[in-house]
């Protein structure tokens, strides 16, 4: 489809839907008194109305989560069009996020994640633990497109930003009790107030839970239980009016029993060979897991967030170090015959530095500069064990490590070189290092590679005011994903290294208030083009039935789309709002040997996974006042065509890794006492019990595994505030 074509429609439906667009921080409007809020986000690395980003980005304030029960980052999965928000299955507390088609749904620390999830300002290396429950969340940011100008590193298809909230120095204390579906019981709690007035203020806050998870196995076992404690304490201390730094620590400990895969397997696969065949007893809750599986994490964090203010210019100072602890035992056959389990133990650390430098006063000019700093690590040991290997116990164990250091020098300047009209130019250079050692399967001994990668990601925009309600803005963008080693390498000879990857990005988009800001209508239409793509193929070890999984750049794709989102405030009262996204995906260029005995051939027929062509969802909002309190109801449905979960030459000729179009539905209801001390909410989530698959992977030929999404699921929350 030609480019015009894709404006003509982005304009077209822009016109009639978009989605949850929420504040992040609320400001005083001079507008109407009943006006949609206006919202303030700091996707440019400062403080700005979100209508005056020339950017894709959608906001979600605490109140907002609130009021959608928005627990996790998961819970946002369809809320933002062309955003896919789902875990790993083997690995739910990994994230499998893809933003505009680019994303990433693996757990080998060896590849770069393609979606750039952070925390207070601070870049999560690897997707293991970016899906925890939210506590005390200040609100969510997600941007979409390349990023690379002025966020982390590798992210190329865009940024998830998640903030806790900062500490008061008004004392104050909440507490929320929930009951729910499958045995859940959490209970989040908090306290703030001034340490030493107007200069130290302090927050310690806390959550814990216990589920039973929502698949029952065939032996009575519960499957995918949870028993989780997580601590968040943080001291802003504001010594002098241009000074201020916040110190963050959190920990989570997550215990459960893991993931159970469903017996998905095709019946030319090697498993139904041993007896085993696909699963058919019609429950897609049942399961028939042998192994005493189990998923375990443990993560600490430490943020130190320095602002100085230095009269023309603002420093900011981002010090960030993370820890994280996993290990899972997974059966990944998902049934009682010992056939192939894999046991995965891995302790990472990363730190990082970012040392930022913005202008402060008014003009024309606007910018920030800046430079950034990581190093990480990670051991990883990889069993895997079973029949297939011969034996139920046979089996080997592959052991990895690296060591990776990124630098980055970057910087974004806007010039209004007219009244209204702005100019933006900047650009980011990137040096990143690894050393890699790897034993795999069956080696007797060890050995390191080393490779180094770099890159100069430009962006150039120019947008024009052309009222206080109407922007309209056009941008070019670059981004960048380091290459690397393979991690499930069966060999020496195919550890790599692999290139780098990039992908550049063209926007043209729109931000309006109208009707008297009444209306709120953001859009976009977007094309990428990808460059040395890496692609994640499995194949098997020559001479075995053991399957490796390795990285390749196999070529080029093109990925288009467009993206509306509004919101309507239809009384003082009612607000509703909607979103629309479009994505068309596919392979330009695909060379590649992808184990099926075909060689290297042409695969570009193949169908990119986590690119639904519609991601769509509307979201209705009433509160009022009464007599006897304030009564909150919000319901959202969110719908996605088909889309293939994983990567699989099987895509060609079965739908097996298909999750099929499916309509979620969510909604609460809750009452806050005129006091404003107590709150009761009912709340349900896919409310009619849509059968919703979360992915589907095959382990080369020998198997195939299928994990659901939560049937529907009710409760109940009690929280006491004062």
């Amino acid at each position: 489809m030609k480019f015009s074509r894709w404006l003509y429609c982005g304009a077209a439906l822009a016109a009639i839907g978009a989605s949850p667009v929420m504040a992040q921080e609320t400001a005083g409007s001079e507008g109407p008194a009943a006006a949609v809020e206006d919202i303030v986000v700091t996707a440019q690395r400062r403080e700005q109305r979100l209508q005056d980003v020339p950017l894709a980005v959608s906001a979600f304030s605490m109140e907002s989560l609130e009021d959608g029960k928005v627990e996790s980052l998961l819970n946002l999965d369809g809320k933002v069009p062309n955003v896919v928000l789902a875990p790993v299955g083997a690995y739910p507390f990994a994230s499998a996020f893809y933003i505009r088609g680019l994303g990433y749904a693996d757990v080998e620390s060896s590849f770069e994640p393609s979606v750039g999830v952070e925390l207070d300002g601070v870049y999560l290396s690897r997707n293991v633990g970016a899906v925890q429950d939210f506590f005390d969340i200040g609100g969510v940011t997600i941007l979409r497109g390349p990023q690379g100008t002025l966020y982390g590193r590798n992210t190329i298809g865009g940024v998830v930003s998640v903030q806790s909230r900062r500490p008061s120095f008004d004392f104050g204390a909440r507490a929320q009790a929930t009951f729910g579906s499958n045995g859940r019981q959490e209970l989040r709690a908090g306290v703030e107030g001034a340490l030493i007035e107007d200069q130290l203020a302090g927050k310690f806050s806390f959550l814990t839970k216990t589920y039973d998870g929502y698949i029952k196995n065939y032996d009575g076992r519960d499957m995918g239980a949870q028993d989780v404690t997580s601590m968040r304490g943080a001291l802003l201390w504001t010594p002098t009016a241009s000074f201020d730094a916040t110190l963050i620590v959190d920990y989570t400990k997550d215990k459960g029993t893991g993931t159970a895969f469903e017996n998905a397997s095709l019946p030319s696969m090697v498993l139904p060979g041993f007896g085993e065949p696909a699963d058919t007893d019609g429950d897609p809750f049942l399961s028939h897991v042998g192994d005493d599986i189990f998923s375990d994490l443990e993560a600490l964090g430490v943020t130190l967030n320095a602002n100085w203010d230095l009269g023309p210019v603002k420093l900011t100072s981002i010090t960030g170090y993370r820890k994280t602890d996993t290990e899972v035992l997974s059966d990944f056959d998902g049934t009682p015959t010992p056939f192939m389990t894999v046991h995965r133990d891995e302790t990472h650390d990363q730190f990082s530095q970012e040392l930022r430098l913005a202008s402060n006063t008014d003009g024309p000019l606007t910018y920030v500069v800046g430079a950034y700093y990581m190093t990480q690590e990670y051991d990883i040991a990889t069993g895997q064990f079973g029949t297939v290997f011969g034996s139920p116990t046979a089996g080997s164990t592959i052991y990895t490590q690296q060591k990776a250091d990124s630098w980055a020098v970057f910087g974004q300047a806007d010039y209004e070189v007219l009244p209204g009209l702005t100019v933006t130019a900047g650009g980011r250079y990137s040096k990143e290092e690894k050393t890699f050692t790897t034993q795999p399967l069956f080696y007797p001994n060890a050995e390191t590679f080393e490779a180094s990668f770099d890159d100069f990601s430009p962006k150039v925009g120019v947008s024009y005011k052309w009222s206080d309600t109407l922007m309209t803005y056009a941008q070019y963008s670059r981004g960048f994903r380091a290459g690397g080693f393979n991690g499930r390498a069966g060999s020496f000879l195919a550890v790599g290294p692999y290139d780098s990857e990039t992908v550049d990005s063209y926007e043209v988009g729109v931000k309006s208030d109208l009707f008297d800001r009444r209306l709120r209508l953001n859009a976009a239409v977007f094309t990428s083009d990808y460059q040395d793509m890496q692609q994640s193929v499995q194949q098997l070890i020559p001479g075995t039935l053991i399957n490796q999984t390795l990285v390749a750049n196999v070529g080029a794709a093109t990925i288009s789309g467009f993206e509306a989102e509004a919101t309507a405030l239809l009384t003082d009262v009612f607000t509703i709002s909607a979103s629309v996204g479009y994505l068309d995906a596919s392979y330009d260029e695909f060379m590649a040997d992808l184990g099926d005995g075909l060689g290297v051939i042409d695969r570009t027929y193949l169908p990119m996974p986590y690119a639904p062509k519609w991601s769509n969802s509307v979201t209705f909002n009433y509160k009022d006042d009464f007599d006897f309190g304030r009564v909150t109801a919000q319901a959202s449905v969110r719908h996605m065509t088909d889309m293939y979960t994983s990567f699989s030459t099987l895509n060609a000729t079965t739908d097996l890794t298909m999750r099929q179009s499916n309509t979620v539905v969510d909604g609460s209801v809750s009452l806050e006492l005129p006091d404003g001390r107590w709150r009761v909410s009912l709340w349900g989530k896919n409310l009619t019990d849509e059968l919703v698959i979360n992915n589907t992977f095959g382990v080369g030929n020998l198997l195939a595994s299928r994990v659901y999404q939560p049937p529907r699921e009710i409760g109940v929350d009690l929280s006491l505030t004062f």
